[in-house]
């Protein structure tokens, strides 16, 4: 008697962390996160604190993207990027601004970004991913990292990364930082997209080998993993600043 062929079928949970400053409201957070299921899009944004309207930008890089259907070249990036900062800008006519916050409308808006997009129609999943600054994917197997990026290490971080910047005039010389690269997934492989001070937190537990950085994403209840990495801030392991963390886990399910 053969037994029926099985297929497998590819799925991805996500689980996720926003957490603004301490002593900060939610409203103040300018980190973003963003999942579309149907295009199997992923990204977080964090908006430049110093910058003008940065939450605006940050969110509308973040949530506009995973609706996309293209911008995974630095060219299709780019033009992207090109529209959303006019349409932004267009935003601010005939607002009643003071004269510094006009000063600083006209340097426009800065964010850092990254985005996934995963291709579960092969036989092992794939992904392909943009970055632009410090914000961070890192591919996870089995506790160990396989891939970071744009930043590897966490004494890579500094106070003036290259931004994704709304005023059009200046997209060309900031599109040279574009980081691309794909690769490959098994089941149970975790991909993490993070802001900077997370990221930098999750970099320096993996270089010291202390800890599973994953572990702590997997702890079910919202209050107690917002109480450990409000703990982590308060020990200064963690930089106090907006946290954000995508965590997404590869999952292989088999039908007959």
């Amino acid at each position: 008697m053969s037994s029926a062929k099985q297929s497998v079928i590819w799925e991805l949970q996500t689980r996720q962390l926003l957490l603004p400053k301490l002593d900060h409201d939610v409203s103040e957070c300018e980190d973003v996160i963003a999942l579309n299921p149907e295009t199997r899009r992923f990204a977080v944004a964090d908006g430049a604190t110093e910058a003008f309207d940065a939450r605006n930008w940050a969110e509308r890089l973040a949530r506009r993207w995973v609706q996309n259907d293209a911008t995974l070249t630095s060219e299709e990036f780019c033009k992207w990027v090109a529209t959303e900062g006019r349409e932004l800008h267009d935003s601010w006519n005939g607002l009643n601004l003071s004269w510094y916050s006009e000063e600083k409308a006209r340097n426009g808006s800065f964010a850092a970004f990254v985005g996934v997009e995963f291709d579960l129609e092969t036989e092992s999943p794939l992904w392909k991913a943009i970055a632009l600054g410090d914000a961070c994917l890192l591919h996870c197997h089995r506790g160990a990292l396989l891939k970071s990026l744009p930043v590897w290490r966490s004494d890579s971080f500094n106070s003036t990364p290259v931004l994704v910047p709304s005023d059009p005039a200046i997209h060309e010389m900031a599109m040279q930082s574009v980081i691309i690269d794909s690769g490959s997934c098994t089941t149970g492989d975790v991909l993490l997209l993070m802001s900077d001070a997370a990221a930098a937190w999750c970099l320096q537990c993996f270089e010291r080998n202390e800890l599973d950085p994953d572990e702590f994403m997997r702890i079910k209840q919202d209050d107690k993993l917002s109480q450990f990495f409000d703990a982590e801030r308060l020990a200064g392991r963690i930089r106090n600043d907006d946290l954000a963390i995508l965590r997404i886990e590869i999952k292989q399910r088999r039908t007959s």
